[in-house]
């Protein structure tokens, strides 16, 4: 008697593959931007500043990554997107050093803000001999010689702005000396009023100013200590200038004949008491005028009263801090300090 048959149950592995792939949801397709021309890429990223690029952007995707490693993209290097961060100096000098070293000496305008010394500029000066603008936002790490230092090794610039710092008429003479195609130069400050260290060193920069940077067309001097003297130097060894700004300064007299030929030769002034609306710092005086101050311009505190007691500070924030008047912010030698 023949045996039954066995009858055995078998899945076919076709199906079993399929039964497979079909309990996974597939891939979600990526973001648009990842497939983006390089060009539109970078731009983009550019805008996020040199901070936000190195320390986070660069990571999101390979795409980024490389993109992010293109000298091209270094050209313009913005490290104040970000002051508001909480990031120590020692972070933000090593996150600019890697910045310039990837713009592999391509590097053409960069721009500093509330950090740096003179060890970070020699390293940028050494890597960085296209550098047509440089700004720089500074405290008191960079010292006096600085930038007389480096000088040199900007042949090319064009554009030096330097902001809420003091440099010294050795460095002004060595930047004129050895940057033969600057066409604009600011010098900002805070504006001083009644107070003179020494009347006779505060035409020191505009002399230097005169003497060495002819080719001169943009200049900033707000807040400078100038006076008359330094101011017609400025006119006479700097012929081609198209606009100049004297805001705070508050030493200058331009009633007369000279405010004449400012008038005339100066397409775009800006007059000491003009409106400081729209900068982009806070516009600090320091008041410390008395009975006895006598200008080296030869106005006197009764021809500068409307100055003194009449100043109008709508166009910028006013409080406790800002206040020019208030004994809070001076030292027990009386000059004016920032609270930290």
């Amino acid at each position: 008697m023949p045996k039954p048959k066995r009858l055995v149950w078998r899945i076919k592995q076709k199906n079993q593959k399929a039964s497979t792939s079909s309990s996974k949801p597939p891939p979600p397709p990526s973001p648009p931007w990842v497939e983006l021309p390089r060009e539109i890429t970078a731009d983009i990223l550019h805008r996020l500043g040199a901070i936000e690029i190195l320390q986070n952007a660069q990571r999101v995707f390979s795409t980024w990554w490389k993109v992010c490693h293109d000298p091209i993209m270094w050209r313009d290097i913005d490290m104040g997107s970000d002051i508001d961060v909480d990031i120590g100096d020692d972070v933000l000098d090593e996150l600019c050093r890697v910045a310039v070293n990837r713009s592999q000496g391509q590097l053409h305008k960069i721009n500093i803000e509330h950090f740096g010394n003179d060890y970070l500029l020699k390293y940028i000066a050494e890597r960085s001999s296209q550098l047509r603008h440089l700004r720089l936002v500074t405290r008191d790490e960079i010292s006096d010689g600085g930038l007389a230092a480096v000088a040199k090794n900007f042949p090319l610039l064009e554009e030096l702005h330097i902001y809420l710092a003091v440099i010294s008429k050795a460095d002004i003479e060595a930047i004129g000396c050895s940057c033969l195609q600057l066409k604009s130069f600011t010098l900002n400050n805070i504006g001083f009023r009644g107070f003179r260290s020494s009347y006779y060193y505060v035409n020191d920069e505009a002399l230097a100013i005169a003497g060495n940077m002819p080719e001169l067309r943009h200049l900033a001097l707000f807040g400078n200590d100038l006076t008359n003297e330094g101011l017609c130097a400025i006119l006479d060894g700097c012929p081609q200038l198209e606009s100049l700004d004297l805001r705070h300064c508050y030493s200058i007299d331009l009633e007369g004949d000279l405010g004449k030929r400012c008038r005339q030769q100066i397409k775009n002034l800006k007059r000491p008491r003009d409106s400081t609306s729209g900068y982009e710092f806070r516009a600090q005086i320091c008041d410390y005028s008395s009975s006895n101050d006598e200008y080296k311009s030869g106005l006197s505190e009764a021809d500068l009263s409307d100055y003194i007691y009449d100043y109008e500070y709508d166009d910028f924030d006013y409080d406790d801090f800002t206040n020019p008047f208030s004994s809070e912010y001076l030292d027990e030698d009386g000059f004016f300090y920032f609270a930290t």
